[in-house]
């Protein structure tokens, strides 16, 4: 059975996928995808860390998996005489393109921002050769950070759950911070931490089964309590439980004021984060934007709040989109203290002073 495993931030994701290649019998193929090339890079180390020979796991990118599997193969099916030579990635063949224009540059290069449809479309005109291929060269396929995939990459993901090869998936829908493409209408009702929607359709139809791994080994509980805070708990995920047993004699929420924060910031030397560069200019702190500060772990945090965090913090409710899934990212970094640089205060949060 098809599995899914959605795990909390700290939960062991990308070590599970590991840990899955090493107990699988050697005769097994096995493909491995992830997203970003800094997932691909870290499956890569920890995959030779663990001994596994690359002739027997594949590490390949999601981007490269459609053009490598889906495209180049079978293209000229769809478009009689054309061969891909590559990526376009940063290309936009504008709006009103049509035809082969809206996909292929006058170099024959497929656009990113098109790709997942050109796959489609190329899948649908191979009747049934794409994942037959796949299914003679693969016997398991593991996809990390599964929560970025969205538009016409969902459609593709639910024919790879139907062909014979073992899909297992693993990600967190609360750090949906990365998209295969932000401007694809496809499946918008099932972007950023609305994607466990399309997870829970998926279960439905028999292709997969859900587990929750609500576990971190990162964050203590004070953290990772108000980290589900941060959502909807109409949403339907498993309340957080920290397994960490490490201490600290800094721990728990604080607030600082910003006159206060560059001395804050070099005591606990906490890692910074922003939302964008744009804003808190007048700080000279070492800020970095939640994007950027995903995958790391610290042992303190300290957050310039926007507006929407402000207001969260002060009278809630919860957050949604970006802005949830945003600060869940920042504030699930830390093992120990979070902090919000802001002269206001809020119940539960500490006033931290010199």
């Amino acid at each position: 059975m098809n599995r899914t495993f959605l795990a909390v931030a700290g939960g062991r994701k990308t070590q599970s996928i590991v840990d899955d290649c090493v107990s699988c019998p050697e005769h097994r193929r096995i493909l491995v995808l992830g997203y970003t090339t800094a997932s691909q890079e870290e499956l890569t180390a920890r995959l030779r860390a663990a001994g596994i020979r690359s002739n027997r796991v594949e590490v390949m990118g999601w981007f490269s998996f459609l053009l490598n599997h889906f495209v180049r193969p079978y293209l000229p099916l769809l478009y009689e005489g054309r061969r891909l030579t590559g990526l376009n990635f940063d290309g936009d063949p504008g709006r009103f393109a049509n035809g082969v224009t809206r996909f292929l540059d006058e170099d024959n290069r497929a656009y990113k921002l098109h790709l997942a449809k050109l796959a489609y479309d190329v899948m649908t005109a191979s009747r049934g050769r794409v994942i037959d291929r796949m299914e003679h060269i693969y016997d398991e396929i593991y996809i990390d950070e599964v929560q970025d995939l969205g538009g016409w990459d969902l459609d593709l993901l639910e024919s790879l759950l139907r062909s014979s090869p073992k899909i297992t998936m693993v990600g967190d829908m609360r750090q949906a911070l990365l998209s295969t493409n932000v401007r694809d209408p496809k499946n918008k009702k099932y972007r950023r931490e609305r994607i466990f929607d399309w997870f829970q359709a998926m279960e439905r139809k028999q292709l997969l089964h859900i587990v929750q791994k609500p576990t971190t080994y990162r964050s203590n509980q004070v953290i990772s309590g108000f980290s589900d805070s941060i959502f909807d708990p109409d949403l339907g995920y498993e309340r957080t439980v920290s397994a960490s047993t490490e201490s600290h004699s800094h721990t728990g929420l604080f607030t600082v004021r910003e006159t206060d924060a560059a001395e804050y910031a070099k005591s606990f030397e906490a890692l910074c984060l922003r939302h964008s560069k744009s804003v808190a200019k007048n700080l000279e702190l070492p800020f970095l934007t939640f994007g950027v500060a995903k995958g790391r772990t610290v042992d303190h945090v300290l957050i310039y709040p926007t507006t929407k965090v402000l207001k969260f913090l002060a009278d809630g409710p919860w957050l949604e989109g970006s802005a949830a899934c945003s600060l869940y990212v920042g504030v699930t970094r830390a093992k120990h203290s979070v902090a919000f640089i802001t002269d206001s205060h809020f119940p539960n949060f500490t006033v931290w002073t010199k």
